[in-house]
């Protein structure tokens, strides 16, 4: 019994699971509870540029403006929604303070005719405030709007973003509408005027809120997690074929140096792969499972190059490393998929630099994300796609170059020193 314990690979082996339970850890319980919603993204547009609006631009900059403010103002940009610029905008529509300033002047048109009826009612009305009276009542006959504000969401950047902004983004309108009307409200009741039930309901709400969707996310689509679905989809359509494949060629070659003729076997059997993985995956997710595909032949394409980029560095590491390093990938697949999921800004510094920036998941899945919810185009497609074919390209090259470096390292280099 103790024999087992004074043996190396039992001690071996516990350090191997204390390493798999600190690597677990620190990808999935470390980062939930570091992800803080904070300076996330958003568009402040005043279309009105009226003295009150101005005026509400200003104090809303004002209140977030800290570090840990969870919004971040930010300018509007052509394209802004599309090429994922931020992920809502607050927009003060044209005519607010107009709206606003009517609505002001009907409350001192409607203060200003009760009064003077009273007085005429009691034959105590001066001549000289007739005038007055009947400007009064030519005022409150005017139609009287509630001021517009606008809130949009850019649904298809993150499902969770945009869950969050539906809700803070319209309480901070209401606040500003709850704020104006506690102000009127208080005029009235120093004044002791009854409102009709139609005045009462503009003074209740002054300013008006409503919410636009941009660039939805289908009902079909897992709740807006089907980006990172898909990716996983990708990695072990990519995963088991490169294990396979790997082997096969390893067996078949002449030497236990793969040589170019072997590489250029991979390439092109591992493209073939991808390329039906993709179409089987296709066939699976959009036709047993009913997921909202907006365009087939651009997810085919884009799921085919996401498999043969992680098909290459999967390859890649086996060429250079072996079977033995195999569980490494495990690892980085894990530390992907833990970040993926969040929106960047909500992520410690320590996993957005340290993790995000650099995993090759995050590229795969923006371009999923585009052609699933931003049907009119985003730049970041082309750049994730770029980055996506220049990790492929470095892969590819570090594949012909192992045979080379192995053949000098292991055979030639050793022959010249025995000389």
């Amino acid at each position: 019994m103790f024999d087992v314990i004074r043996s190396k690979r039992y001690w071996l082996a516990l350090l191997l699971v204390g390493a798999i339970i600190g690597i677990v850890s620190f990808a999935f319980i470390g980062i939930r509870n570091s992800v803080k919603v904070k300076q996330i993204p958003v568009a402040l547009v005043n279309e009105d540029k009226g003295t009150l609006s101005n005026k509400i631009e200003s104090k809303l900059r004002k209140k977030f403006n800290g570090k840990d403010s969870k919004i971040k103002w930010v300018s509007p940009q052509k394209d802004g929604f599309n090429d994922q610029k931020y992920y809502g905008a607050f927009i003060i529509r044209s005519g607010f303070s107009k709206e606003l300033q009517q609505q002001n002047e009907s409350l001192k048109a409607q203060i200003i005719s009760q009064k003077l009826t009273t007085l005429q009612k009691k034959e105590e009305l001066p001549d000289s405030a007739k005038s007055q009276l009947l400007q009064a009542k030519f005022v409150t006959q005017k139609p009287v709007h509630p001021a517009q504000i606008k809130i949009s969401i850019n649904q298809g950047m993150n499902a969770q973003i945009s869950q969050l902004l539906s809700q803070a983004l319209p309480k901070i309108a209401n606040a500003l509408s709850s704020r104006i009307s506690a102000q009127q409200q208080s005029v009235l009741s120093k004044n002791k005027i009854n409102l009709s039930a139609k005045s009462w309901d503009l003074v209740s709400t002054p300013i008006s809120v409503s919410t636009h969707e941009s660039n939805k996310i289908e009902k079909n689509t897992v709740n807006g997690t089907a980006p990172m679905l898909l990716v996983a989809l990708a990695w072990f359509s990519a995963l088991i074929p490169s294990l396979i494949l790997w082997r096969e060629h390893t067996k078949r070659s002449a030497s236990k140096f793969l040589n170019a003729t072997t590489i250029t076997s991979q390439l092109i059997t591992g493209l073939v792969a991808s390329i039906l993985s993709a179409t089987v995956g296709f066939l699976f997710v959009n036709v047993c499972f009913n997921l909202t595909i907006p365009n087939p032949i651009n997810f085919i394409g884009l799921m085919s190059i996401s498999i043969f980029v992680f098909y290459l560095i999967i390859t890649c590491v086996l060429d250079w490393l072996g079977f033995t390093f195999y569980p490494l990938l495990l690892v980085v697949w894990l530390l992907a998929i833990s970040v993926i999921s969040y929106a960047p800004e909500t992520l410690d510094p320590l996993y957005r630099k340290g993790i995000y920036s650099w995993v090759p998941m995050r590229f795969s899945m923006q371009t999923l994300t585009n052609t699933l919810y931003f049907h009119n185009g985003s730049s970041t497609t082309m750049s994730s796609l770029l980055v996506l074919l220049i990790i492929g390209f470095v892969a590819a090259i570090l594949m012909y170059s192992s045979g080379y470096l192995k053949h000098y390292l292991f055979t030639v280099r050793p022959h010249r020193k025995i000389k």
